[in-house]
Formats: structure tokens, sequence, C-alpha cells
């Protein structure tokens, strides 16, 4: 799995293909010092004809729009021409002088395009098992290692999978790190519980849609519920029905709440918070009326001894004008204020103050 931005991979990419076209000359300068010098002439030409400009054309291919949608599949055929043209070699120097050149680079070219060029763990396998055919195939047609023709057979295909499955468990492991970090980035933001934001994630953005208000000169508005006589109503009815209540009042926010702008919290307990632009005073009253309503058709019976006999929630707005500006918690500190109003009115009400 690739992390990256297109850009620095496909700079990455493009390093790690030049880093590996100098490592194939250093191989050139150590195979000299060991082939009889009448195959040098056939071994440059391999080298220099086939598997370096492969590698150079790939590079220059990283330059088009096409490479990064493709590089896979690109690095994939890489993997398996580099692999085939040293097979040819292999197969040259053993039909002209009976030379036995090594297999390992069969190895290494697997070992680096997977790990160090990044070819996914699919693709790998698709490679290692055109590879290990090719390299059965040249065992048949030229028994380049003689009796030993078996176990280096059988150690460049098992070497060739464990490539491909080393790749497997490389990539697996990434994916579930990445997942897990996900659920970590959404734990350290929303409240299990209800599925807002918590209250951190809720005033940094609460702070956001602030400032972007200011920006474009809309009202912006903070808006504060709290359950009516709700410790009443869990020390009656059980934690799990308190939870009950929480989780409905957040549905019922969602219902009210539908735009994607809107920014919907547990600010703490059984307390809420919503932060909204771009509607006047009017609006949000309206908004408020109509969550009044939905906990008036919900009928969750109240315990006894509570002001009502189901259950409600107390809301205090602060609606702020584009013509002023104050922070955010200001803003929480005077939609706060309206609360403590309305639960002082009776509760099951709503105090909405305008800033102009």
């Amino acid at each position: 799995m690739n992390t990256l931005a297109p850009k620095k991979e496909i700079v990455r990419l493009r390093l790690a293909l030049i880093v590996g076209a100098l490592l194939l000359c250093c191989f050139v300068w150590a195979d000299i010092v060991l082939l009889p010098t009448k195959l040098h002439a056939l071994y440059l030409y391999n080298r220099f004809t086939y598997q370096l400009p492969i590698i150079v054309a790939i590079i220059a291919f990283s330059f088009t729009r096409y490479f990064y949608a493709n590089r896979f599949l690109i690095l994939t055929l890489l993997m398996v021409l580099l692999t085939y043209t040293n097979y040819w070699l292999i197969y040259q120097l053993w039909e002209r002088s009976e030379f036995i050149f090594p297999y390992e680079g069969t190895i290494l070219y697997a070992f680096y395009c997977v790990f160090a060029l990044g070819i996914n763990y699919r693709l790998a396998i698709l490679a290692s098992t055109v590879n290990a055919f090719g390299f059965v195939g040249l065992m048949v047609i030229a028994p380049v290692y003689g009796e030993r023709v078996f176990i280096s057979a059988a150690f460049v295909t098992g070497s060739l999978f464990i490539c491909a499955y080393a790749k497997y468990r490389l990539d697996y492991a990434i994916s579930l790190l990445a997942s897990t970090n996900k659920k970590l980035a959404t734990l350290s933001r929303v409240d299990p519980l209800t599925n807002l934001l918590n209250r951190r994630a809720l005033m940094q953005s609460g702070e956001k849609l602030l400032s972007l208000a200011h920006r474009e000169s809309l009202h912006i508005a903070v808006i504060m519920l709290d359950l009516d006589d709700f410790k009443q109503y869990n020390d009656s009815f059980g934690h799990q029905q308190g939870d009950d209540a929480i989780v409905a009042q957040a549905d019922i926010m969602r219902e009210v709440f539908q735009r994607e702008t809107d920014i919907l919290g547990r600010y703490g307990g059984e307390e809420f918070m919503i932060v909204v632009s771009g509607l006047d005073s009017e609006s949000v009253g309206h908004r408020c009326k109509q969550i009044k309503q939905s906990w008036q058709s919900r009928e969750m019976k109240h315990a006894n001894g509570a002001t009502h006999d189901w259950v409600t929630c107390s809301i205090g707005a602060v609606v702020l004008s584009p013509a002023k500006q104050l922070s955010l918690d200001e803003l929480v500190t005077k939609a706060d204020g309206a609360l403590y109003k309305a639960k002082h009115a009776g509760k099951n009400t709503f105090e909405v103050v305008t800033l102009s």
C-alpha cells in the first residue's frame, strides 16, 4: 500500500530506478573480473544493449503522465524483462563455452523490484511464477548447473515465492497499520456513544467555521443544548437508558441540522453544541423549535419529580452578525448564558441572543 502523494512517489521511484541502474553497473564491473576475456563482449552486449536500456527507458517514461497510474504493471514488466535477459545471458554463456554463470541475479532482481520499487504482492506472485517457469525451462534446455540443476531450480523458485510471500505479509501489515491509524484518528475526534464530534474536535471545527464566516461575511451561530433533569432520569432508569436519551438527543440534532457545513458535537455529559453559519436569528429560532417538537413527538417518559413528564431539553443560542467579531470561546460563553436563562425560564424552551 502506497501512501505517498503521486509527485513524491514518482520521484522516489525514479531515484530507486537510477540507484538500480548504478548497482547494475557495479555488478558489471564485478562480473567482468570473473568472466574469461573471450566472453566479455557477449556479456557487455547483454548488459548494455538490453538490461541498462530497459531501465533507462522506464526512467524516461516516468516523466510522462501515464506512468503513475500504470507504475505497478510497468515495474512488474521490468522485473520479468531483467530476469529473462539474465536467463538469455546464462544460456548464451553456457552454449558458447559451457561457462557456468551464477543465477543469483534472478533473486536480486526480484527482491529489488518487489521491495525497493514497491510492486504489490499480487503482481509479485505473478512475476515470480513467470520467472520460476522461465528458470525451470532454462534448466531443461541447458543443464547449466549439472548435478545441482534440481537444487538450483528449487532454490530459485523457493526464493522467488518467499519474496512474494514476504511482500504479502508486509502489505498486510502496512494495511493493518493504516486501518488502525484511521480508527485511532476517528476515535480521537468522535464521541463513541453518539458518533458526534467530541469536545476537542468540536472546538477545532468550530474555529475553522468561525474563520470562514468572518471571511465570507456570514452570520455564525453557536447553540448549546442540555437535557433537562438528566441526573434524575439517569438515577431513576439507569445508565443504559440514560445513554439512550443522550443518543436520542444526537439523532434529533442530526434530523434538524443536515447541511454538510453544520457542526454537531457532544460538549460533555448531557450537554451538546452546534455551530452553524449562514443562518440568522429567525432561522436559528425555527430550528430550536424543531428540536423541541422532535422531543415532544418521542414522548420519552421522564423520572418522577422531573419538571416535565416527558424528556425535554433546554437550548441557548447566540447569533453573531457579520458586522461583529468575537472568538469562539466568547460565543460559547454567551450561548451558555442563554442556556442558563432557558433553564430558569422553566426548561423545555430556548433562548436566542443576537449580537450585531
